[in-house]
């Protein structure tokens, strides 16, 4: 199992190739900012050094010859660490901010929206 933050805009000139810098492999946590972090976004001016971690309890395996899931599902969650704020947008018109939740942190879903700063870099 593979997660991933692909930009909502990519940058013009981006290759496919450059996207794999935004995709996890493993368990782990991972630092979202805009220098000496894991994942590296400089679209937003709001980004704060150390922003969010992107905190991977757990992957599936994915059974490919059956297409079914070996085992439970990936836990993923993302914690904000910022001045300005991260934001979740849970496949609705309203965006939440995650610096609300407990422990300033949420459980990502495959297809939520993530926004960082003050919304110009969206993934």
């Amino acid at each position: 199992m593979v997660w991933g933050l692909l930009p909502v805009d990519p940058l013009p000139g981006i290759r496919l190739f450059e996207f794999l810098r935004f995709c996890i492999f493993t368990k782990g946590t991972y630092k979202v900012g805009r220098k000496g972090c894991d994942i590296i976004t400089t679209k937003d001016k709001g980004v704060s050094r150390v922003h969010a971690k992107i905190i991977v309890d757990e992957m599936v395996c994915m059974d490919h010859l059956q297409k079914r899931l070996l085992h439970k599902s990936s836990k993923v969650r993302i914690r904000d660490c910022s001045k300005y704020g991260t934001f979740i947008n849970k496949n609705t018109d309203s965006k939440e901010k995650v610096h609300e939740f407990a422990n300033k942190e949420t459980i990502l879903t495959d297809g939520d929206l993530v926004a960082f700063g003050t919304g110009n870099a969206k993934y």
